[in-house]
């Protein structure tokens, strides 16, 4: 197609939150498939797909890359770890090392090409009734069966 935007580097093949996941799916779990952002602040990551989704105090992100989890995990940039169970896989519960208050928690899966991500980020650092990482538990638990494998 002449004039089309490339795909940053890495993302060929990678499962595409926007695109992949049905607004139906969306709705039945809370999101309003309205609130869509593209990417971060509309700019593609390398290696990375990346969609979000507005709540009142937070957002609710999803992050499909190359990487493997125990990529993430030898990355000194995120601490935490927790193994969890999501949907009978094996999943993995982490956040930022700079990030000592949780404002942002993720929820990774391994999947066929690399791993998604689901985190929830608080507004403006909100306080919530539940942590980031239950939030982020909550969401990658009801968003499981609409992710590969």
């Amino acid at each position: 197609m002449e004039g089309a935007a490339e795909p940053a580097s890495g993302q060929e093949g990678l499962f595409d939150p926007c695109k992949d996941i049905p607004d139906s799916v969306l709705e039945e779990v809370g999101l309003d498939p309205a609130t869509e952002e593209v990417d971060i602040a509309g700019v593609e990551q390398p290696g990375w797909k990346i969609c979000s989704w507005t709540q009142s105090g937070y957002y609710v992100i999803v992050f499909s890359g190359e990487n493997s989890l125990d990529d993430a995990k030898a990355n000194a940039s995120f601490t935490g770890f927790e193994t969890l169970s999501i949907g009978g896989r094996p999943a993995l519960r982490f956040h930022s090392a700079s990030d000592p208050d949780i404002d942002r928690c993720y929820v990774g899966l391994d999947v066929s090409l690399g791993s998604i991500w689901i985190a929830a980020d608080a507004k403006n650092s909100q306080q919530q009734e539940d942590s980031m990482c239950s939030i982020a538990s909550r969401y990658a638990e009801a968003l499981e069966g609409a992710l590969p494998r």
